[in-house]
C-alpha cells in the first residue's frame, strides 16, 4: 500500500513538472515573435523589398526559406549536442517525428499565407482556436466528451486570447467612420480560411504527440520532426523560387544566399534554432504525453501572452546589438485582463480531479 501511494505521489509530481515544462516551452515560443519581426526587417532590407507591398508568393517563399534554415540549424545542433538521441532513435520514432513535423510545417506555412491578407492579431486569435479543435477532435477519436472543468478552461482561454488580440474590433460591428476618419478593419477573406486550416494542422500535431507518446520515447520524435520540417520547407521554397506561380517573379538566389553571411541574421536564426526550436520542441515532445492533448492545448494558449510580455522587453535589447529601429511595446489593459483570463483558464483546466486521480491509480 505504501509503495502504491509513493507511485501515485511520484506520478503527480511528474505531471506538475510536465505542466511547468510546457509553460516554459510557451515562454520560449513567445520569444520567437519579436525575434522573427527583427529577422523579417533584416530580410526585407537585404532582399530589397518593401514590407508594405510584399506579395503572398514572397511571404510564403521567405517564410519557407526561414523555416528551412531555422530547422536545419536546429537539426545540426541536436546532432552535435545530443548525438545519442539522434543515433538511438528507432525507425518507429523517426516515422512518428515525420508525421509530427509534416503537420507542424504545413500548419506554419498556412499560417504565413493567411498573414498576407489578415492582421497579426486576428491570426493569433484564429491560431489559438487550436484550444477548441484539439479537445473536439480528441472527443471524436476517443468517443469521450471533455469534462465541464476543461470546457470552462477552454472558454476562458479563448476570452483571454481574444482580449489580447483585440478581436472584438473585427468580430463586433463598429461605428460608422466620419469623412475624416479611416478604418483599419480588414473584412473576412481567404486568409481567415488558411489560418483556420493551419490551426487544425497544429491540433493534429498535438494529437499525434499524444498518440505516439504513449507508445514510444517521445523525446526521440524531435530529430525526425526537425528533419521533416527542414525538407518540407526547403521543397516549398525551391518550388516557388525556381517555378514561381503565375506571373510572380522570384528574387535572385544570390540575394537569399547573401543573408547567410550576415552576422545579425545568423545570430538571430541561431537564437531561434537553439531556444525556440531545439529546447522548446524537445520539451514539448518530452513532456506533453504526461497530460492529455486537450489540457496541453489550453497550456499552449499562453503563447500569445508570453509574446506580448517579451515584446515589452526584447525589441530594445535586439536594437542595442543590431542597427534597427525597434522599440519596446507598452503594457495595455488588454494584456492585463487577457493574461488574467488565460491564467484562470490554465488553473481550472489543469486542476486535478477525482477522475485524474482514479486514472493515475489505475496506471500504477
Amino acid at each position: 500500500m505504501l509503495t502504491h501511494e509513493i507511485n501515485i505521489l511520484n506520478h503527480s509530481r511528474s505531471v506538475r513538472f510536465a505542466i511547468l515544462a510546457l509553460i516554459g516551452v510557451n515562454a520560449l515560443w513567445g520569444l520567437s515573435f519579436p525575434v522573427m519581426k527583427a529577422l523579417n526587417e533584416i530580410m526585407d532590407r537585404r532582399l530589397e523589398v518593401s514590407s508594405a507591398s510584399v506579395s503572398m508568393t514572397y511571404s510564403v517563399s521567405s517564410s519557407a526559406g526561414m523555416i528551412a534554415i531555422r530547422f536545419s540549424m536546429a537539426m545540426l545542433l541536436i546532432t552535435i549536442l545530443l548525438p545519442r538521441l539522434v543515433l538511438g532513435a528507432k525507425k518507429e520514432e523517426w516515422i512518428a517525428g515525420f508525421w509530427i513535423g509534416l503537420f507542424f510545417c504545413i500548419g506554419l506555412v498556412l499560417q504565413v499565407i493567411g498573414l498576407s491578407t489578415i492582421p497579426a492579431s486576428r491570426s493569433g486569435f484564429l491560431t489559438s482556436l487550436t484550444a477548441v479543435y484539439t479537445p473536439l477532435m480528441y472527443a471524436v477519436m476517443t468517443k469521450r466528451l471533455p469534462s465541464l472543468q476543461l470546457c470552462i478552461g477552454i472558454l476562458l482561454a479563448l476570452i483571454g486570447v481574444a482580449t489580447l488580440s483585440n478581436a472584438l474590433t473585427w468580430i463586433l460591428p463598429q461605428p460608422e467612420m466620419t469623412a475624416t476618419e479611416t478604418t483599419t478593419i480588414v473584412p473576412l477573406n481567404w486568409g481567415d480560411l488558411w489560418t483556420t486550416l493551419g490551426a487544425i494542422f497544429f491540433s493534429v500535431q498535438v494529437l499525434l504527440i499524444d498518440h505516439f507518446g504513449s507508445r514510444y520515447r517521445s523525446a526521440s520524435f524531435t530529430p525526425g520532426m526537425f528533419a521533416t520540417a527542414t525538407l518540407v520547407a526547403a521543397a516549398i521554397f525551391a518550388g516557388i523560387q525556381f517555378c514561381p506561380p503565375g506571373d510572380a517573379s522570384s528574387i535572385e538566389l544570390s540575394k537569399w544566399t547573401s543573408l547567410l553571411v550576415q552576422p545579425a541574421f545568423l545570430s538571430l536564426v541561431f537564437f531561434l534554432a537553439l531556444f525556440c526550436s531545439l529546447v522548446s520542441f524537445l520539451g514539448m515532445n518530452t513532456y506533453q504525453p504526461y497530460i492529455t492533448a486537450s489540457q496541453a492545448s489550453v497550456i499552449y494558449s499562453t503563447e500569445p501572452l508570453f509574446a506580448s510580455l517579451w515584446a515589452m522587453i526584447l525589441p530594445g535589447v535586439i536594437a542595442s546589438f543590431i542597427p534597427l529601429i525597434y522599440q519596446n511595446e507598452s503594457a495595455t489593459w488588454q494584456l492585463i485582463v487577457g493574461g488574467l483570463f488565460i491564467l484562470a483558464a490554465n488553473v481550472i483546466a489543469l486542476w486535478p480531479t477525482k477522475a485524474d486521480r482514479t486514472e493515475a491509480e489505475s496506471a500504477m
